[in-house]
C-alpha cells in the first residue's frame, strides 16, 4: 500500500525521546552532512582489492553470500564502520558512486573508506555513514524519496538529505507494486559474519591518500595565514608583475594550477623543475615570489653562491639540506638564484664543481620519484653556462625566458605598476614616458628606479626637502604634490647619464 505524504518538517520519532542526550541529533540534515573526520581507526575490514567486482568475489561465493538477508550483511559491515567511512548498498557500484558524487557538495568531511555491498534485488541505492557522535545516518542519494519507518510512522528522507537510524527502524523505498524495498536496521547480524565479509563486501581504502591530502590542505592554510598576516600591501602577486605575460602564464599552468586544483592533474603530468632565464633586472626573483604568494605556500630562497663552501663536501650538504627543508615544509617553492654559480657545465678537471652538480641532479631526481609537492625554480642570467644535464627532462625540464619588454605596450604596463601609489598629475601621459623608457631599453628594475627619481624631482621642485631641512615641513604640504611628466623626463635623463658607460645589447640580442 502506498504511504501518504507526511509533514516533512517532523523528523523526531517518539520512541527516541527516551534518550534526551541524543534527541537533538535525530533530525534530517537539510544542507550538509555532519562532519566525520577521524584518523585513528583500524583496517581490520580492509583487504587488498581490485576495483573490478568479479575479480574480487567469485560468482559462486557471491551467490551463496546473497542468501544471507541484506539486513544482516549490512549490520555486519556497520559494526566496523568508523567516522570517515561510507557504506553503499545497491545493484551496481559505479552507478551508486555516480549518485554519491552528485551530492559531493553536501559531504563536508573527507571520505576515507567506501564499503560496497552488491544486491541485485534492490531497486534503489543506499548510502550510510557514521557521524561525529557515532550515530549511523541514512543518506538519500536517489532522485526519489526514501522512508524510515518507526512503528507505524513513516518519515520521509528526501533526495540529498540524511536521517539518523537505529535498531528497529525500517528503511523503505515505495515506488509501485513491482518496486518496493524494505529492510530493518540491526545493531548486529543474526550470526557472526566477520569471516564472510570478503564474500559480500568490496572495500575501497583511500585513507592514506586522504591523510596526505589533509596534511597538504593544513599546510596550505597555515602557509597562507603566515603570508596574510605580513600585511597585504607588502605582498607581491601577479598583478604587480608587468611585461611578462608569457612567463606568468607558463608558471600558472605548470605550478599554480596543479597546486590549487590537484584533482585535475596526475602525478606524471606535473613538472617540478623550472629555469627562469634572462637579463638582470627583468623580474625573475619577483615573479618567483609572486608565484608563491598566489599559491599561498611556503617559499625558500637561496643564492647559488650561498651553497658554496670552501670545505670539501659541505656544498653538497647544503644542497641536501635545502631540498630536505622544502620536503619538510611542503607544499613549497624553492628558488635557487644565480644557479649558474653552482650548476655550470662540468669539466674534466673541475671535480669539486661536478660533485655539487651531481648532488643537485640527484636531489631533483628524488623529487620526481617521491612525488613530493615541491617545485624548484633556478634563476640565471647565464643560461648558456648551465650544465646540459640540468636542462634535461625530469630535472629542470621547463625553461622560461624572462626578457626585457618587447614593445612599448609592455613597457607601459610595467610603468603603470610602479606608479600605482604615486600621485600623478592629471595630464600625465603614460604612452610618451613608456616610449622614452622603451627607447633606452629600460627593464623592470630600471623603471622602478626611475619612478623613485621622478618622485625625488617632484620633492625638489616643490621645495619639500628644503622645508624638511629647516624644520618647516607639514603633512599638508603633500596634499597637492603631484608628479608631472617633466619630473619623469628629467628622471630618465638623469638615469641615462648615470648609466652611459653600461653596455646594453639591443632587445632580441642573443650571444
Amino acid at each position: 500500500m502506498r504511504v501518504e505524504k507526511i509533514n516533512t518538517n517532523i523528523y523526531i520519532p517518539d520512541f527516541l525521546t527516551e534518550n534526551k542526550k541524543l534527541q537533538k541529533n535525530n533530525t534530517v540534515v537539510n544542507n550538509t552532512l555532519v562532519t566525520m573526520p577521524s584518523y585513528s581507526y583500524g583496517r581490520e575490514m580492509v583487504k587488498p582489492f581490485n576495483p573490478s567486482f568479479t575479480s574480487n568475489i567469485s560468482k559462486t561465493a557471491l551467490h551463496y553470500a546473497l542468501q544471507i538477508p541484506v539486513e544482516d550483511r549490512l549490520a555486519s559491515i556497520l559494526q566496523g564502520v568508523k567516522k570517515g567511512d561510507f557504506v553503499l548498498l545497491g545493484q551496481d557500484y559505479i552507478q551508486a558512486m555516480k549518485k554519491l558524487r552528485n551530492f559531493k557538495s553536501k559531504i563536508t568531511a573527507p571520505i576515507k573508506r567506501i564499503f560496497y555491498l552488491p544486491d541485485n534485488k534492490l531497486n534503489m541505492d543506499y548510502a550510510f555513514f557514521k557521524n561525529d557522535i557515532d550515530d549511523i545516518h541514512l543518506f538519500n542519494i536517489n532522485k526519489d524519496s526514501l522512508f524510515v519507518k518507526t512503528g507505524s510512522t513513516h518519515y520521509s528522507v528526501d533526495t540529498g538529505k540524511s536521517m539518523r537510524v537505529i535498531e528497529g527502524n525500517i528503511v523503505q523505498y515505495i515506488g509501485n507494486s513491482a518496486k518496493i524495498d524494505t529492510f530493518p536496521i540491526k545493531d548486529k547480524p543474526k550470526a557472526d559474519l566477520k569471516d564472510l565479509r570478503k564474500t559480500f563486501c568490496i572495500p575501497h581504502d583511500y585513507s592514506t591518500e586522504v591523510e596526505k591530502r589533509i596534511e597538504q590542505i593544513n599546510s596550505d592554510i597555515l602557509a597562507k595565514e603566515i603570508i596574510e598576516t605580513t600585511g597585504k600591501n607588502d605582498i607581491i602577486d601577479f598583478s604587480k608583475i608587468g611585461g611578462q605575460k608569457k612567463a606568468v602564464e607558463e608558471l600558472k599552468k605548470g605550478i599554480l594550477y596543479p597546486i590549487k586544483y590537484p584533482s585535475a592533474f596526475g602525478q606524471g603530468d606535473i613538472t617540478r623543475g623550472y629555469i627562469l632565464y634572462g637579463p638582470p633586472g627583468t623580474g625573475k626573483t619577483e615573479i618567483s615570489r609572486a608565484l608563491a604568494n598566489e599559491a599561498g605556500i611556503n617559499y625558500m630562497y637561496m643564492s647559488g653562491t650561498e651553497f658554496e663552501n670552501k670545505y670539501v663536501g659541505e656544498s653538497e650538504a647544503n644542497v641536501r639540506a635545502f631540498f630536505q627543508g622544502l620536503k619538510e615544509n611542503q607544499p613549497a617553492i624553492g628558488v635557487i638564484d644565480e644557479i649558474d654559480a653552482i650548476g655550470k657545465e662540468r669539466g674534466d678537471k673541475d671535480v669539486y664543481g661536478a660533485k655539487v652538480v651531481n648532488q643537485i641532479l640527484t636531489s631533483m631526481t628524488d623529487l620526481y620519484n617521491s612525488g613530493d609537492n615541491v617545485f624548484i625554480l633556478g634563476l640565471t642570467n647565464k643560461y648558456e653556462t648551465l650544465d646540459s644535464a640540468m636542462k634535461r627532462s625530469e630535472r629542470f625540464s621547463k625553461h622560461i625566458k624572462v626578457g626585457a619588454p618587447e614593445n612599448e605596450q609592455e613597457t607601459e604596463e610595467i610603468l603603470k605598476i610602479h606608479t600605482r601609489n604615486q600621485n600623478l598629475d592629471k595630464d600625465f601621459d603614460y604612452k610618451k614616458i613608456a616610449s622614452r623608457l622603451f627607447n633606452i631599453k629600460a627593464v623592470g628594475s630600471d623603471i622602478k628606479y626611475i619612478s623613485k627619481l621622478a618622485r625625488e624631482n617632484m620633492m625638489n621642485r616643490l621645495g619639500i626637502y628644503e622645508k624638511m631641512g629647516n624644520g618647516t615641513f607639514k603633512d599638508t604640504d603633500m596634499l597637492n604634490a603631484k608628479i608631472t611628466i617633466a619630473d619623469y623626463k628629467a628622471a630618465i635623463e638623469e638615469f641615462t647619464n648615470e648609466h652611459k658607460t653600461i653596455s646594453r645589447n639591443p632587445i632580441g640580442f642573443n650571444k
